[in-house]
């Protein structure tokens, strides 16, 4: 009698909850459909009522195939809910949090596993450029669940990206240079095929000082395994020297609280941070590298500080200005400390 009264009172629950059908139920009871047979409007269902850390690693990557291609033709899985279901959603919201936090690491362990299977410079291309569209639709579902439903914004697009370091820390140690390798190519083609100045100035900010990270953890290192085109170099270029100039708008702000004695040893290091950058692998796809190419883009970047500092915006201008000036003066004296 307890039984059926707890049977009663579970699928009474089931029913209010908004899963009225009869193929829902084996969710309840954990008697799940394989991923290639689940219809396309219970796909959720496997972010809202399974615990997909207990599941194998190869269903978690069945999931991962299923969702990029069900995204890709437009789905989307917190759209068209009616009030009842959005209610139930509500519920399982830390659930469907922490089922998308383990399928976005699966997803970037997978791809780059795959990704180091390439050898080819032009399929490299081809294998990266879906994988960064697919970053950014599942960026905007991250939002919505950790956002009340919002769609992603410049700002908190971010919040896909933040556990990658720690994924990465977390991998075995044989996998860490595959992962980074799959990280640093995706970043470089989404640098080579959108523009940074399109983006608001606090999003270039926070931008800068990501890509800046990336650089010191060796993002210029095997750039040329990844075959861009002119138009792509030409795009990189652009973005690479937008980013390099917000990044210098932070450098400004720091710069100014120092005091006199800190700030050569300061200038020093900022000028030592931009050469361990290798741009010029990046830009010239490693070409000029052994011939002064560190040195031509050090160049090129100076040339630009006086355009850079007129430009400002009005509350940081004053600052920027006096870095750069700072900045063209002392690596003035380097040069003739050395003639």
């Amino acid at each position: 009698m307890l039984k059926k009264r707890i049977l009663v009172i579970t699928l009474t629950l089931f029913l209010v909850l908004g899963f009225a059908t009869f193929d829902q139920w084996r969710w309840l009871v954990g008697s799940y459909p394989s991923v290639a047979e689940t219809k396309t409007d219970q796909l959720g269902h496997w972010l809202a009522l399974v615990d997909l850390d207990s599941q194998t690693v190869s269903v978690r990557r069945a999931l991962v195939d299923r969702l990029q291609d069900e995204l890709k033709r437009g789905w989307q899985p917190l759209d068209g809910q009616d009030a009842k279901t959005g209610r139930a959603l509500e519920k399982y919201q830390q659930k469907i949090t922490d089922n998308i936090e383990t399928l976005t690491r699966d997803w970037f362990y997978y791809r780059c596993e795959q990704y180091g299977e390439v050898a080819n410079a032009q399929q490299r291309l081809e294998f990266v450029r879906p994988q960064v569209d697919m970053v950014l639709l599942w960026a905007d579902v991250y939002s919505q669940v950790q956002n009340d439903g919002q769609a992603a914004s410049e700002k908190n697009a971010f919040e896909l990206f933040d556990k990658l370091d720690g994924w990465i820390e977390e991998a075995d140690q044989d996998k860490q240079d595959e992962l980074k390798l799959g990280m640093h190519h995706s970043v470089l083609y989404w640098l080579s095929t959108n523009s940074v100045e399109s983006l608001t100035l606090e999003t270039r900010r926070e931008l800068a000082e990501r890509i800046a990270v990336a650089l010191r953890g060796g993002a210029s290192d095997n750039a040329e395994l990844l075959a861009l085109t002119t138009a792509h170099q030409s795009q990189l270029q652009s973005n690479a020297f937008s980013l390099v100039e917000v990044w210098l708008l932070n450098r400004s702000l720091e710069f100014v609280k120092l005091a006199s004695a800190q700030r050569e040893p300061y200038l020093d290091a900022q000028l030592e941070t931009v050469k361990d950058w290798e741009l010029e692998k990046i830009l010239v796809g490693g070409s000029e590298s052994a011939a002064g190419g560190s040195q031509m883009q050090l160049l090129k970047l100076m040339g630009n500080l006086a355009i850079w500092s007129e430009r400002a915006p009005a509350e940081y201008r004053a600052s920027y200005k006096q870095l750069t000036t700072s900045l063209r003066q002392y690596a003035l004296k380097k040069v003739l400390q050395f003639q």
